[in-house]
């Protein structure tokens, strides 16, 4: 077998790939990578298609032994990546061969780091993908949504020889910081909740809570003022901002529930969900309104720049 044997499994690492969709109606979120933009860029460096499998390394430990020789390319955080003992700085690719070791430490910067290989991991896909979702058992290397571990053998193809390496250019570097503003976009349920909350919104920094997960993003700090009605379940979109009764927002993530009742202030921009995902916990966030429109916009180009 080609491909990487995996020394330690890490604080999180698991496979991932677009996601899988076309099954949230019956209850199977998507899944797929946190920060999507560095995910893309992992895959875009390679030449691979947009959907190839790479894997998503949560806050380090990764360390990974080469079986194959190929091409593989970082990016995200940089989580002080080794390739047999010498720094390798992210948002590039570079050439590994048989018997070399990659290892990811703790973070300098960021807290996700995307690990891609020339024609993506071979896992067999389920449900059409190979994104991991843990809550759900689905996805991942075998298939039952493990996180990778020791002794996990992952598939990859093999170079005859050795490409060109490439680096992202300096202007196309997300900034990666642990104070940032998300811009919200208001909705339908915008007028439920009081005038008084919305200011303590826009006028408040919160914190990521360490109790944070793919599913969501906790806020901790000045409790919002919830509607005084009930609310019917209905489907949960990514980004969404809900306020649950402590008044503690909670920014729902990749592994969301596909239903959920708690009044919503809006959706975040899908790209600040990126930013979102490389804030380790106790980062200082903002947040500041956005139109529906110039929303759009921006996501149009992402997703053209990317092919998605």
């Amino acid at each position: 077998m080609t491909g990487f044997r995996v020394l330690k499994g890490g604080i999180l690492s698991l496979l991932q790939d677009t996601g899988r969709l076309r099954y949230q109606h019956l209850g199977v979120t998507r899944g797929g990578p946190l920060d999507a933009k560095s995910a893309s860029w992992a895959n875009r460096l390679l030449d691979n298609d947009p959907d190839a499998a790479l894997i998503e390394v949560t806050a380090g430990g990764l360390e990974l032994e080469s079986r194959t020789q190929i091409m593989v390319a970082v990016t995200g955080g940089d989580l002080n990546l080794t390739l047999n003992g010498e720094p390798q700085p992210p948002w590039r690719s570079f050439w590994v061969r048989q018997g070399d070791r990659l290892k990811f430490g703790t973070p300098r910067y960021g807290f996700r780091a995307y690990l891609a290989v020339s024609m993506g991991f071979q896992t067999q896909p389920v449900l059409a993908s190979r994104a991991t979702v843990q809550r759900d058992q689905l996805g991942g290397l075998d298939g039952n949504g493990g996180a990778l571990k020791a002794g996990d053998e992952l598939p990859c193809g093999h170079l005859p020889e050795e490409p060109i390496s490439r680096e992202i250019p300096m202007q196309y570097l997300p900034e990666i910081s642990q104070d940032i503003v998300l811009n919200l976009i208001p909705g339908y349920q915008q007028q439920d909740f009081s005038k008084e909350a919305w200011q303590t919104l826009w006028h408040s920094t919160y914190s990521l809570s360490q109790n944070s997960n793919r599913m969501g993003a906790r806020l901790e700090g000045p409790a919002i003022v919830t509607p005084n009605k009930s609310f019917l379940s209905e489907g949960v979109s990514y980004g969404a901002v809900q306020v649950p009764a402590n008044g503690q927002p909670i920014i729902m993530l990749e592994d969301r529930q596909t239903l959920g009742g708690y009044p919503k202030l809006g959706n975040i921009l899908p790209l600040d969900g990126f930013r979102l995902a490389q804030c380790m916990p106790g980062a200082k966030i903002r947040f500041k309104p956005m139109s529906l429109a110039e929303g759009q916009q921006q996501m149009r180009r992402y997703l053209r720049f990317f092919g998605l």
